[in-house]
């Protein structure tokens, strides 16, 4: 019985949208109608150049006061979005440890990481703050570690 109803109730709103109430027998008065004149509307051409501009910030009191957190952590962080260089992977401690005390005696001015995500212990160097200083420590000494890369790391501040 009700699903009956519903299938009465559809038939009825498709009769009105088609040939009853919500019906426009002519869409023509509908399309607009162009004149030798441009529409009111038309896009007036620009007189001179706009010229330089200043673009000017003024964000929502809210907006400001989550912008000055953010920075204010970042500020104080102990760490920052960084690089680093990863020299090795492997499941065996014993050689990830042997490499770290090798690098830390032939290069005592880096910083020394090592990482253990299961079943891998990662070694990773250095506390580059950009891209490119990575590069250049890596084009410098990279010639010791084989298969060495740059990964994206958080880093001590400097």
């Amino acid at each position: 019985m009700r699903t009956e109803w519903y299938i009465l109730l559809g038939y009825a709103i498709a009769f009105i949208v088609e040939k009853g109430l919500l019906a426009q027998p002519n869409w023509v008065r509908f399309r607009p109608t162009y004149t030798d004149k441009p529409l009111l509307s038309a896009e007036k051409p620009r007189l001179r150049d706009p010229g330089a501009f200043e673009v000017v910030w003024k964000p929502n009191p809210s907006v400001r006061t989550l912008r000055e957190k953010v920075l204010h952590t970042f500020r104080t962080a102990s760490t920052l979005p960084g690089y680093r260089i990863q020299v090795i992977a492997t499941p065996n401690r014993s050689e990830a440890d042997s490499l770290r005390l090798f690098i830390m005696e032939s290069y005592p001015g880096i910083g020394v990481y090592r990482f253990y995500e299961p079943p891998l212990y990662k070694l990773r160097i250095g506390d580059f703050l950009t891209k490119k200083e990575a590069e250049d420590w890596l084009e410098r000494y990279g010639r010791a570690f084989s298969g060495a890369f740059i990964v994206p790391d958080k880093v001590l501040k400097p």
